[in-house]
């Protein structure tokens, strides 16, 4: 039996299911990623439902899009609440996609042998689960995802959003089934006539939430130490989370309050308005399931300096459209790295030949990635994934 095309795809009730949606305070690439998935099977006809935790004053259920977009319960209590809803519409859902965030809703528990099941992987969080937990429920995260996830989902399509990452996948997690690639798209501008003389010199951004594992204060203290030999240096923060009090504290004590602007979520004319006078963007968190922000940047001509871990290493053409900073586990270390590439990375680019190949070569890279591609593929996915199931089904009742 072969796997229906996307068009049969019409009428079919999904059910995609994420941590948070793009609407959430702490929402990030993979809150994007998981609504570009929606929207690609909304496009083809299907009903879809986005599953979502529900933060204080966002409404329990709402139409969002032609999208019905179901919250409830916190950063743990949704998984149950996920369940419980699968369960309640078990006979009529076909398929569900299940986002990881840590750990998926192990769908596969909750639903028909009939129903497809995508797992989408952004990246693996065994180290996060030590970084943000105590011991025992570092434990628990680690074993849910090493150990039960590859269980529950064995038979399952399963795919990751970096080369990266399922990289990890096999290392970290020990799985052995065959997993698929189905990377982020893009939104990069048409419009960069003048985009290299827009560029401040001394202007520095960082895209994202704020939360520990970003890092923000190595990129703070770069400024610190750049500050006597770059007067003019300014660094602009854009994206909000439960790390930025921290962060404001942390720019006072080294005397640089005066340098840091955060901004806090920006509409997206305001972040354009900052990019396209942006020289360079920083990005030095520990893991990145693939680099968003260092595509959405690199669309407006602004490369990328970042650690050379999973994800930024493939979100960034080192030497081309960013530069790579070799890793270390020495806080010290790491942070002179990073000071010293963004020192010569801004002198570099104060030469007009280099400035304008780099922003030329960021806007090409970032416009080899598209949304309308991805939700193609991700159409193709869900319907191979149901036509799968459907000749077990068949095969199992024979």
């Amino acid at each position: 039996m072969t796997a229906p095309s996307p068009l049969e795809l019409t009428g079919r009730r999904v059910v995609v299911v994420n941590w948070r949606d793009p609407w959430h305070s702490r929402a990030g690439g993979s809150e994007r990623y998981a609504w570009e998935f929606a929207r690609a099977l909304r496009d083809a006809g299907a009903q879809v439902e986005f599953l979502t935790a529900r933060e204080r004053g966002q409404r329990r259920s709402q139409t969002r899009e032609g999208i019905r977009v179901s919250r409830a319960g916190g950063p743990f209590t949704f998984y149950a609440h996920a369940a419980l809803r699968l369960l309640r519409r078990r006979r009529r859902t076909d398929a569900v996609v299940d986002t990881e965030c840590g750990i998926p809703a192990f769908s596969p528990l909750f639903v028909r042998r009939a129903t497809g099941v995508v797992l989408v992987m952004h990246h693996v969080h065994q180290e996060q689960f030590r970084t943000y937990f105590a011991p025992p429920l570092a434990w628990l995260g680690r074993t849910l995802e090493r150990v039960a996830m590859r269980r529950v989902y064995r038979h399952r399509t399963t795919v990751a959003v970096s080369e990266s990452t399922r990289t990890q996948m096999r290392e970290q997690l020990g799985w052995t089934r065959p997993i698929g690639i189905l990377g982020n798209g893009a939104s990069a501008p048409t419009d960069i006539e003048g985009l290299a003389a827009a560029k401040d010199p001394d202007r520095l951004v960082v895209l994202g939430r704020l939360v520990a594992h970003k890092r923000v204060d190595l990129v703070l203290q770069a400024v610190a130490a750049l500050r006597t030999e770059r007067p003019g240096l300014r660094l602009e923060i854009c994206g909000q989370g439960p790390d930025r009090a921290r962060l404001e504290a942390l720019a006072a004590r080294l005397g640089v309050a005066d340098r840091v602007v955060f901004h806090g979520y920006l509409p997206e004319a305001d972040k354009e308005r900052l990019l396209r006078g942006a020289r360079l963007h920083v990005c030095a968190s520990d893991v990145e399931g693939w680099g968003q922000a260092v595509i959405d940047a690199a669309g407006y001509g602004v490369p990328t300096v970042a650690r050379d871990v999973p994800g930024l290493r493939d979100s960034v053409r080192d030497g081309a459209t960013g530069w790579l900073v070799r890793d270390s586990d020495e806080d010290l270390e790491l942070q002179r790295r990073l000071t010293d590439r963004i020192r010569a990375t801004l002198r570099d680019l104060e030469d007009p030949e280099t400035l304008a190949l780099t922003v030329k070569a960021c806007h090409a890279w970032a416009s080899s990635f598209s949304w309308p591609r991805m939700h193609d593929q991700a159409r193709a996915l869900v319907a191979a994934e149901l036509g799968r199931v459907r000749a077990r089904h068949t095969h199992i009742e024979r």
